[in-house]
């Protein structure tokens, strides 16, 4: 307990020290800048929303030198993220207060709802809002233990304004430098009617892993290929703002990324050392891995101020892409006993391609009562499951296992998934310090699956005609908020969570898979659907503001009922299905300290601990790979960050910024490849620096990330193909960088 509590005791006493430090020095401290977010689908001051936020604006992005969803998500309290899916792009996920799994948290760009699993890259955005409890009632059902937002910045009608920034760095167990160079441009075509804005940049990480093999398949000389997971990143986007009166504007928006990879970053542990220190992979053959990750988001965005409110109309189309490969020689040749081995590769292919349009309004009324109001609709087209094609052939498969050609797998389910909706929230000014919120959102999310499976690993080839599943309902929300002073709100939320249920491909018999299904009491048909699952959410909270607003003290403690928890479950054989396998709960708080103790320096630290457990193991014992009292999957218990920044005047041209950032995540269990034997994911903490010098429009930066080289377990790998025993893949972050970085403004 000792070890496993001394980074949040350390945390809690640097905000402690740091709220008693600007009590001692306010009155020679400036105030802190005012954050504006738009989380309740209006703006609003930060310090008066009645929810859990944290927000993070373009200033703290950019002297944190934040690029990616690994910079930012360990400065948040109470959000977690591991890989739990197939290959590298497509795996992560993300939970908050406990809530863990697939589509359990909501990712935005904008006003468009996105895969959780997408990283875009961080350039010429306004700001990040995280979310934390359900937001079901404006966001949608995917939402529910909170939402992840990035809002970028919009094209300015009046003012001209440009940068370019590059930057080169080194990282531990690499052979080249990294390198990265962006830019950004705002031109105002008429002013105060036409304005287009545009950036661009590229990004290569050196790869830090080797790839080590036998130089003659089966020999004893071996040869080492370094620069394994190497990532190049290139992207952009252009947005043009029209202005035709006052009151209305019309936002076009073209924005694309790719991501091309030369290896995954997933060390090579074994059953006693799941430590991702390795960074050697030893394979049998030469046989490349990687892949790429392309997506493209096109958008339209309308308002029209009508004296009385706002009407938003937004409109969008994301197209992603994701091919990845792996070397799955080792296995095969384990599972049908190949002798000698044959080199083989496998292939997933991840089409997504969705439509989404919302319109809304948001009243801006001169009475006690506000309301939000609008409709949603969705239709998504893609492979939601694993898409193993083209066929994986195995030369020689045939003639061992049995199948009748040297096919090892094949599988191609495509799904569509439908979701309209309607939702509103509503408040009521009662007294000059009371506000009473309700509101809510009706969902129907209809699915339809088809699809095949055939090979030696499915054992026959087997057909799902299509399948259709309905979930319809409702997201309800109740929230009262009070002033007890200006500069102190305290507030009350019983909020409900929906996650939709699905189809899965058929579970086949090859493989030992109908044993591992009657071992725990599930049959074929059981394992082909899953039910929707929700929750509630009911928490209490503050935000309060002090010292002439040179002091900010926000906190929340919660409480989550979770009923018919959806889990992911891999077989023994190497198959999974989705099932619902009970309850859980989670309890917890988390509390948010910002603060300017003297003139130049910026405090702010944060610290959340979840206790997420099952509390009822599916009836009987069947599927339950948990029972009651065991932690839920992926959830770390605590979390905490602690952010430092002194900026200095030099002198009239000259001044300096100087940036501290720690985080850490507690230890938490991840079950992808063994659900009944999860495995512990040790705490880790990241450590960065920054130190600035800005000569006029220049900026040069010495930037430092992960400065105590840690390597922390983000998951065991769930591979592609199978987990070779005794072999888990542990995914694992960039080692030790140091580089320098150079701005230039216009």
């Amino acid at each position: 307990m000792k070890n496993t509590l001394r980074g949040p005791a350390v945390l809690m006493a640097s905000v402690v020290l740091c709220a008693g430090a600007a009590t001692a020095a306010a009155d020679s401290s400036g105030e802190l800048q005012e954050v504006v977010v738009t989380a309740q689908k209006r703006s609003e001051s930060l310090q008066n929303v009645p929810l859990s936020i944290t927000a993070f604006s373009a200033a703290d992005l950019e002297t944190r030198a934040v690029k990616d969803f690994f910079d930012y998500a360990t400065s948040v309290p109470n959000l977690g993220f591991g890989a739990t899916g197939d290959g590298s792009a497509n795996s992560r996920t993300i939970s908050i207060r406990g809530v863990s799994g697939d589509n359990t948290t909501g990712f935005y760009l904008d006003e468009t709802p996105l895969p959780d699993s997408l990283d875009p890259h961080i350039i010429d955005i306004e700001r990040i809002e995280v979310l934390r409890g359900p937001q079901g009632t404006l966001y949608g059902a995917r939402s529910m233990g909170g939402t992840v937002r990035l809002i970028t910045k919009q094209p300015d009608l009046n003012n001209f304004s440009a940068s370019l920034h590059g930057g080169v760095s080194s990282t531990e167990n690499t052979v080249d430098p990294n390198w990265i160079g962006d830019g950004t441009i705002n031109l105002p075509l008429v002013q105060n009617r036409l304005a287009l804005r545009a950036s661009a940049f590229y990004d290569r990480e050196a790869g830090y892993f080797s790839r080590r093999f036998p130089t003659v398949p089966g020999g004893s000389d071996f040869t080492t290929l370094r620069d394994i997971g190497r990532n190049e990143l290139v992207g952009g986007d252009l947005s043009l703002l029209w202005k035709p009166t006052d009151a209305l504007s019309v936002t076009t928006r073209l924005m694309r990324q790719e991501s091309t990879y030369n290896g995954f970053s997933l060390a090579d542990g074994t059953p006693t050392n799941l430590k991702p220190d390795n960074f050697v992979q030893t394979r049998l053959f030469d046989i490349p891995e990687g892949g790429s990750d392309r997506w493209t988001l096109y958008s339209l965005n309308v308002k029209y101020d009508t004296g009385f409110g706002e009407l938003v109309s937004s409109t969008s189309y994301f197209d992603r892409l994701i091919v990845e490969r792996e070397d799955q020689s080792d296995v095969v040749s384990f599972l049908f006993g190949l002798d000698p081995p044959v080199a083989s590769q496998i292939t997933e292919i991840k089409p997504l391609h969705r439509f989404t349009q919302e319109v809304r309004f948001a009243s801006a009324l001169k009475g006690p009562l506000q309301f939000v109001t609008g409709v949603y609709l969705s239709e998504s087209n893609g492979q939601f499951n694993p898409g193993y094609y083209p066929p994986n052939s195995v030369p020689g498969l045939g003639a061992i296992s049995g199948y009748g050609s040297d096919l090892f797998f094949y599988q191609n389910y495509p799904s569509t998934i439908r979701e309209p909706a309607v939702f509103g929230e509503l408040s009521y000014q009662a007294t000059d310090k009371l506000k009473l919120t309700a509101g809510a959102r009706w969902y129907e999310i209809k699915t339809r699956s088809s699809g095949i499976e055939a090979g030696a690993a499915a054992g026959v080839d087997l057909i799902d005609p299509p399948s259709t599943l309905t979930n319809v309902g409702m997201n309800p929300k109740f929230q009262a908020d009070y002033k007890v002073t200006p500069n102190a709100m305290v507030y009350a939320t019983a909020a409900k969570g929906f996650r939709p249920g699905g189809i899965t491909p058929s579970v086949p018999s090859a493989l030992g898979c109908d044993v591992n299904l009657q071992d725990i009491g599930v049959t074929q048909a059981q394992a082909h659907r899953y039910k929707s699952d929700s929750l509630w959410n009911y928490e209490v909270g503050s935000k309060t503001s002090w010292l002439d607003n040179r002091l900010t003290v926000d906190g929340a403690v919660f409480y989550i009922d979770w009923k018919d928890l959806q889990q992911q479950i891999l077989l023994p054989c190497g198959f999974q299905f989705r099932a619902n396998v009970g309850a859980a709960k989670s309890q917890g708080a988390e509390l948010e300290v910002h603060a300017r103790p003297v003139r130049g320096l910026d405090v702010s630290g944060g610290i959340g601990y979840q206790k997420a457990e099952i509390t009822k193991a599916s009836s009987g014992g069947a599927i339950s790979p948990q029972q009651v009292g065991d932690r839920v999957y992926q959830v770390p218990d605590w979390t905490g960050n602690l952010s430092l920044t002194y900026s200095q005047t030099l002198n009239a041209r000259y001044s300096a910024v100087y940036n501290l950032t720690y985080g850490y995540v507690g230890s938490s269990k991840s079950a992808n490849n063994d659900p009944f034997n999860p495995r512990t994911r040790a705490p880790y903490s990241i450590i960065d620096g920054k130190v600035g010098l800005s000569v006029g429009s220049w900026d040069v930066s010495l930037v430092a990330k992960n400065l105590t080289n840690e390597h922390a377990n983000l998951a065991d790998n769930r591979s592609i193909a199978v987990e070779m025993p005794g072999r888990p893949r542990i995914v694992t972050n960039q080692p030790r960088t140091i580089g320098i970085d150079v701005r230039k403004s216009f």
